[in-house]
């Protein structure tokens, strides 16, 4: 009999906050969740590796994330959600509280960084996920918990991980990776 890939399946909106169905619409065309984890980590490793060095304190206006505070920014949130998928995984009917991004951005230290520490503290992270998600059979990946008021599960936590990260290089494409002439 053959192996059966736990892995293979789409997210469930039905169990997971309204905001991650654009993240899951990121992620079309792929139905295996390690094969999109290993592929989007493998992407973005060569994006981060390709900006350009006089770019990294960049903002695209006054109110707006460094360049080097993107890539923190999702970052941070894979590692919160590692612990979402964690506990949830776990049946543990806890709820978890939300957290601020904007808060977390304001008591980082991003200028204290560089893209190659950013990329490689971005691939020790996903390869983290990847451990923590191979470790889990279906019934585990598709455990509700709740987080932030809403419902989901590790399966979605996995996939909103790939589409904010495919999220986020597109809005480096379009809003830091362009002249300051041609932004306006």
């Amino acid at each position: 009999m053959p192996e059966q890939n736990n892995f293979v399946g789409r997210p469930n909106p039905e169990f997971a906050p309204a905001y991650a169905k654009y993240y899951f619409e990121r992620t079309i065309g792929q139905d295996d969740l390690m094969l999109a984890l290993q592929k989007d980590m493998d992407n973005t490793v060569k994006f981060i590796a390709s900006l350009p060095d006089d770019k990294e304190n960049y903002q695209y206006a006054d109110d707006k994330w460094t360049l080097k505070g993107v890539i923190l920014h999702f970052i941070e949130t894979e590692r919160i959600f590692q612990y979402r998928a964690l506990r949830f995984s776990r049946k543990d009917k806890t709820e978890i509280e939300g957290f601020d991004e904007g808060w977390y951005s304001q008591h980082n230290n991003t200028d204290q960084r560089t893209f190659q520490d950013l990329m490689l503290e971005f691939i020790d992270v996903r390869k983290a996920s990847i451990s923590l998600f191979k470790g889990m059979n279906t019934a585990m990946l598709d455990s509700v918990g709740t987080a932030n008021n809403s419902p989901n599960t590790p399966r979605n936590l996995g996939w909103i991980m790939v589409g904010h990260v495919i999220h986020h290089c597109n809005i480096i494409k379009e809003r830091y990776l362009v002249d300051d002439d041609e932004a306006f």
